[in-house]
C-alpha cells in the first residue's frame, strides 16, 4: 500500500501551476535586426509589450522545470510502500539506568538511545501506534498507544537516572500489552548498553529485539560511602569509602573530602585495572554534611561525587509502644541520631514500633510491628520451636545479617497478605516480613523477642540498624539509593538536583529520587531537611560491554517481521536532482544556440 509519511508537504505542488502561470503571462519577445543601438535614441520611450495571456508554448524547458518541481514536492511528501503484514504496536523499552549517562564521544549513551528510538518511531505508518517505556528504578509510561509525533515528543523529554533498570517489570508490561493490545501485533525493542544481569531466556517475549548502544569506556567510581560512630565512643563520625578502577589500564586518582566546607585529608591513589582502595576519614563532631570527590575525569561523572548527611544527636524520634520498651530503647539509642519516646506528638516520628495488639487506627509513617494481632493482621494460631530455613530473600533488611542461630519458641501464624513479602521463613511460617501499604513501609516480626534468643544475638543490633535505614532512610548513615521512597511531611515540596519543584503526595510519600545530587524539602519558605542520592553502584559504573545471547537470538525473527515499509523518497529526490541537471544543460544549450 502506498502512503505519504509527510502529507503536509503537498503544498509544494502549488509551484507547478505557478510555473505554468509565469509562462502564460510572460510577454513574447520580438526579434528585430538593427544596424546599431546608438540610432535608438528614444529607446526608453518605446512602449513595451504588456503581459497578457498567451498560448502555452511547446517548450522542453517548461516540461523539465515542471517535472523537477513535481519530483521535488513528491520527495518532500516521503512516499512509502507498506507491506500487508497488518498493523503494529511498537513498544520501545528505553534503558534509563545510571550507566546510560556515560559519555561516548560528543554525546551520552542515553542520547544515542533516544536517536535510535526516533529512528524506530519514524518507521510507523499512519495507522500504527507506539508505546514508550522509560525503564529506570521504576517503569514509567512516557507515551501509550500514541501517534508518531506524540512518540517523538515523549522521547525528546526522557531523562536518565542513576539507578538500575527494572527490566523484569518492563518485560511484564510488554507481556501484558502482547496479550491485550488492540492496536495490532506487538513488536518490542529494548534499547540499552547491556549493563544488566542476564535475563531468563524462557520468559522473554517472542517479538523482543535488542538494540545495543555505547562502547567500552574506562571509568573510576566511588562505589561505597557510609558513616558510623567511632568504636572508641568519641564524638564525630568515621566515614568509610571505596574507590574502584573499572578501566583496562592503571589509573592515578585523587580523592578529596569536605566536612561541611572544611577540607579533610586528600588521598592520592594508583589503582591497577580492576583494583580498588578502601579509605577512611575522621570527621569532626558537629559536621552536618560530608562530601567526597574523585578528581579524575572519566566517561561517567555521576559516580565521581558523593554526599552524606550525618545525623545529629536525638534528631529523629522513634515511638515505641511495647510492654517492655527497654529492649528497643537500648538498641535503638545506640544508632546515631535516634531518640526513643513512648509519646506521639504533632511532628511525625521517623517510625513507630508497635508490639502486640494493634490500635484501631494505625499511626502515620512507617511501622515496625512485633508479634502483632488485630486488623488487618489477625493471627491464625501459633507455631513453636522453629528456626529459620536457609535461603533468605535478598532485601535491605537482611544486609550483612546471618540469622541462622535464631531459635523461636513461639510465634504467630498469619494468613497470606498480598502487600507483605516473607523474608525469613521457618517450617511453620514466616518469621520476618516487609512491604509497603498506603505509601508507607512496614516491617513485621511474627514473634516477641522475649520468646526467642534474638536479643542475645550479634545480629539483633545490625537488624535494628537495617530497620532504621529501611523504614526511614533519612535517619540512616548512608545516602539514599536511587529510586528509594521516602515518607515526608504531607503538603511539603522538594527541590530536586535538576531544578524541579515537586509536591509530596497527600499520603506523605515521595519517590522521584532517581537523580544524583542534593534534595531540599520545604514547607512554604521554611527548609525542613535535606538529603542526598548517590550513584554508588559498581554494576552501573562498570562500562565494559556485556554479552546477552538470550537477547541476540531474537534478532533474526524480529528483523523478518520488522520490514513493513519501503520508503521511496530517496529515488524520487534523486530523480529531481537529475532533472535539475538536465534542465540546466538544456538551458545552456539554448543560450548557446541563440
Amino acid at each position: 500500500m502506498l502512503e505519504l509519511l509527510n502529507p503536509a508537504a503537498a503544498w509544494w505542488l502549488l509551484l507547478v501551476p505557478a510555473l505554468v502561470a509565469l509562462y502564460l503571462l510572460r510577454p513574447r519577445p520580438q526579434r528585430k535586426a538593427v544596424s546599431s543601438l546608438r540610432l535608438w535614441q528614444a529607446l526608453p520611450d518605446i512602449e513595451r509589450p504588456r503581459a497578457r495571456l498567451r498560448r502555452l508554448p511547446r517548450s522542453l524547458l517548461l516540461l523539465l522545470q515542471a517535472l523537477l518541481l513535481l519530483a521535488g514536492a513528491v520527495a518532500l511528501m516521503q512516499p512509502a510502500f507498506s507491506s500487508s503484514l497488518g498493523k503494529r504496536h511498537l513498544v520501545i523499552l528505553l534503558d534509563a539506568s545510571g550507566s546510560m549517562q556515560a559519555s561516548d564521544g560528543a554525546s551520552s549513551r542515553f542520547e544515542e538511545a533516544k536517536a535510535e528510538a526516533r529512528k524506530l518511531v519514524a518507521g510507523l505508518t499512519l495507522e500504527e501506534r507506539a508505546t514508550i517505556l522509560r525503564v529506570g528504578t521504576d517503569v514509567t509510561t512516557l507515551c501509550s498507544a500514541c501517534t508518531r509525533p506524540d512518540a517523538e515528543q515523549a522521547i525528546a523529554g526522557a531523562r536518565p537516572g542513576v539507578g538500575r533498570a527494572d527490566l523484569s517489570s518492563a518485560l511484564g508490561v510488554v507481556a501484558g500489552l502482547a496479550t491485550h493490545s488492540e492496536q495490532g501485533r506487538v513488536d518490542a525493542v529494548l534499547i540499552s548498553d547491556g549493563a544488566f544481569d542476564s535475563l531468563p531466556a524462557e520468559g522473554l517475549p517472542s517479538s523482543l529485539r535488542f538494540v545495543h548502544v555505547g562502547k567500552s569506556a574506562d571509568n573510576r567510581a566511588i562505589t561505597v560511602l557510609s558513616a558510623r560512630r567511632p568504636p572508641d565512643g568519641s564524638q564525630g563520625y568515621e566515614v568509610y569509602g571505596r574507590v574502584e578502577n573499572f578501566g583496562a589500564s592503571e589509573a592515578i586518582i585523587e580523592v578529596s573530602a569536605l566536612a561541611d566546607t572544611v577540607p579533610l585529608e586528600t588521598h592520592n591513589l594508583t589503582l591497577p585495572p580492576g583494583g580498588h582502595a578502601d579509605l577512611i576519614w575522621q570527621v569532626p563532631a558537629g559536621t552536618a554534611r560530608f562530601t567526597a570527590n574523585m578528581n579524575s575525569p572519566d566517561a561517567l561523572a555521576a559516580d565521581n561525587h558523593t554526599v552524606l548527611f550525618l545525623p545529629k544527636d536525638n534528631q529523629y524520634k522513634v515511638v515505641v509502644n511495647a510492654a517492655q520498651p527497654a529492649l528497643y530503647r537500648r538498641v535503638l539509642e545506640g544508632i546515631p541520631g535516634i531518640q526513643v519516646t513512648d509519646k506521639q506528638s504533632d511532628i511525625a516520628p521517623a517510625f513507630t514500633v508497635i508490639e502486640g495488639r494493634l490500635p484501631e487506627t494505625l499511626p502515620v509513617g512507617s511501622l515496625l510491628l512485633v508479634n502483632p494481632d488485630g486488623e488487618p493482621l489477625p493471627s491464625q494460631g501459633d507455631i513453636g520451636n522453629v528456626r529459620p530455613l536457609s535461603g533468605a530473600a535478598a532485601h535491605p533488611l537482611l544486609d550483612g545479617i546471618d540469622l541462622g542461630a535464631l531459635i523461636v519458641q513461639k510465634a504467630h501464624r498469619y494468613g497470606e497478605v498480598s502487600w507483605l513479602e516473607p523474608l525469613v521463613q521457618s517450617e511453620g511460617g514466616p518469621l520476618l516480613l516487609a512491604g509497603e501499604r498506603d505509601g508507607r513501609r512496614i516491617a513485621m516480626l511474627t514473634f516477641d523477642p522475649a520468646d526467642s534468643n534474638l536479643s542475645k544475638l550479634a545480629a539483633f543490633p545490625l537488624l535494628m540498624s537495617n530497620v532504621v535505614d529501611w523504614l526511614y532512610p533519612l535517619a540512616g548513615s548512608q545516602a539514599l539509593r536511587p529510586g528509594e521512597r521516602l515518607y515526608l511531611s504531607p503538603g511539603s515540596t522538594v527541590d530536586t538536583p535538576d531544578g524541579r519543584n515537586l509536591s509530596v503526595s497527600a499520603q506523605g510519600t515521595f519517590a522521584d529520587t532517581e537523580q544524583q545530587g542534593l534534595y531540599t524539602v520545604k514547607k512554604g519558605n521554611e527548609t525542613l531537611t535535606q538529603f542526598a542520592v548517590n550513584m554508588s553502584d559498581g554494576q552501573e559504573s562498570d562500562l565494559a560491554p556485556r554479552a546477552h545471547p538470550e537477547l541476540d537470538r531474537q534478532d533474526s525473527a524480529t528483523a523478518a517481521q520488522g520490514a513493513t515499509r519501503q520508503e521511496m523518497w530517496s529515488p524520487v529526490a534523486g530523480l529531481a536532482l537529475l532533472l535539475l541537471g538536465g534542465e540546466w544543460v538544456f538551458y545552456c544549450w539554448k543560450r548557446g544556440q541563440a
